[in-house]
């Protein structure tokens, strides 16, 4: 990197720090309320960006590009899956969890089928969480290993400490107000990539199968098809930002349900341009280096648009790409780091080390945040020989998510109901259960992981739902 480029992180670094010392330390709240929801003041357009940069990452970045150089953007079906997804999150999920005023989501679990089931769900979101997000930080960090020339496990401990910083001192709120500064950078640095391609590549034409949107396949073995983006995708998405507190966590920040669902919803709506900005960027990459052969072009696709900003964009807008990158990957990674460290305190630790002081706990988190963030790294690690980085994130959570989705969709259908003692045993059965079907059946093969929360679910519900109705009390009402 050349002095001009270093000059610009360093311009952007001390803005990232500067919101995140005056988000942390300017307000007068120092509570685990404080560092967990923000005590709910944040602004509706700030949470859609925060929402944003926890869910494009830098995933998208690496991947999606990598995805369109290959020849297809299938891939942008799954924004209609998005948009129906949040939509049901905005309407139902967003409204109960202000209704019943919780810090942390599982507390609704908690109030419908008791502890154990509560702490089930919470280890199953710490684990697709830990494993998500490792893979992102993983992904992400490729780029800043040939940005700065270090090993790419180093880049990866570079990366992870600067946002645990964040993180641990600012809480939820920190992570919020540096998103919205991440989220910008990051698209400003994707449109200037676009304009230098498209110089590149002016009187050239991608042939159309090249961009081919639609597939309309039946095949279930297929991810990107329509039928998967409608139907899996939209409960895939429900699932993600309706029972993982990542997700979450950011919305119970807006200051009541309407702009929270406002927040939500919008984020689907705007990740269409930002998906096709991305597409866009990969397709002009091949056309590119079709046009203007490099030889040592990395014979990896994931590696191909960091390779693009190191070799051909000038000064000062190479750093400003690598800041952009940097923005989404620590978006993403602060944001887990502030809700696994926050679920796990607030479900798992305070229940076991209740009437503390506030104090105390608000230590615990940070010490958790600690924690997770050293998970992070191993799996980001493990994780980095992976070429297909784009299907490994988006896969994992699909694991876990259907068992989740089916206890928090039936919680709030069934929520003013007193449920019995079995019930409860059912609920705390049947996620685990679920998770075993879906690895066994992703183990066997044929089915696309789009469709794994939909097969979850629907184990989990049945299961949940079936002996309450065979052994209803006569005298109950239905």
């Amino acid at each position: 990197m050349r002095a001009l480029d270093l000059l610009v992180l360093a311009v952007y670094f001390a803005g990232l720090a500067g919101i995140g010392w005056w988000v942390g330390h300017g307000g007068k709240d120092d509570s685990e309320r404080d560092l967990l929801v923000g005590d709910r003041r944040i602004p509706w357009w700030a949470v859609l960006l925060s929402v944003l940069g926890s869910e494009i990452s830098a995933l998208t970045f690496v991947g999606v590009p990598a995805f369109a150089y290959s020849g297809n953007w299938t891939y942008l079906q799954v924004t209609l899956g998005a948009i129906g997804g949040r939509y049901l999150v905005g309407r139902y999920f967003v409204p109960a969890f202000y209704r019943h005023n919780v810090v942390s989501i599982y507390e609704f679990l908690l109030r419908r089928y008791g502890p154990w089931t509560r702490n089930v769900a919470v280890l199953i979101f710490l684990c697709a969480r830990v494993l998500m997000s490792g893979v992102r930080l993983g992904a992400g960090a490729v780029i800043v290993h040939l940005a700065l020339g270090v090993p790419v496990n180093t880049a990866i401990v570079m990366v992870a400490l600067v946002g645990l910083v964040f993180c641990a001192v600012g809480g939820v709120k920190a992570v919020v107000w540096t998103e919205v500064l991440q989220v910008s950078v990051m698209l400003v640095g994707a449109l200037s990539a676009l304009l230098v391609l498209l110089s590149g590549t002016r009187g050239l034409s991608a042939p159309p199968e090249a961009m081919r949107v639609l597939d309309l396949s039946w095949d279930p073995s297929l991810e990107f098809t329509l039928w998967a983006a409608l139907l899996g995708t939209t409960l895939t998405n429900t699932a993600i930002f309706g029972t993982d507190y990542d997700m979450v966590q950011r919305m119970l920040t807006a200051k009541n349900s309407q702009q929270s669902g406002r927040a939500v919803i919008g984020s689907a709506l705007a990740e269409i341009p930002i998906i096709s900005l991305f597409l866009g960027i990969g397709t002009l990459l091949r056309l590119f280096y079709q046009a203007h052969p490099d030889p040592n072009l990395p014979a990896s696709a994931k590696h191909i648009f960091g390779y693009f900003i190191m070799t051909q964009l000038p000064a000062g807008l190479c750093g400003l790409l690598i800041a952009a990158v940097v923005s989404v990957l620590l978006a993403s990674y602060e944001s887990a780091l502030a809700s696994l460290a926050g679920s796990f305190v607030v479900d798992l630790y305070r229940p076991f080390q209740p009437n503390r002081e506030p104090a105390h706990y608000l230590w615990a988190t940070r010490l958790a945040t600690v924690g997770f963030a050293t998970l992070l790294l191993l799996v980001a690690v493990l994780s980095g020989d992976v070429e297909e980085v784009l299907q490994l994130g988006l896969e994992i959570g699909t694991y876990f998510y259907g068992a989740l989705l089916a206890v928090f969709g039936l919680a709030l259908i069934q929520s003013e109901e007193r449920p019995a003692g079995w019930d409860r045993w059912t609920a705390l059965l049947a996620m685990p259960t679920a998770i075993l079907l879906v690895l066994a059946v992703k183990l066997r093969g044929g089915l696309a992981f789009p469709w794994y929360v939909a097969l979850g679910a629907l184990t989990a519900g049945v299961l949940i739902w079936l002996p309450k109705k065979l052994f209803r009390n006569p005298k109950e009402s239905p």
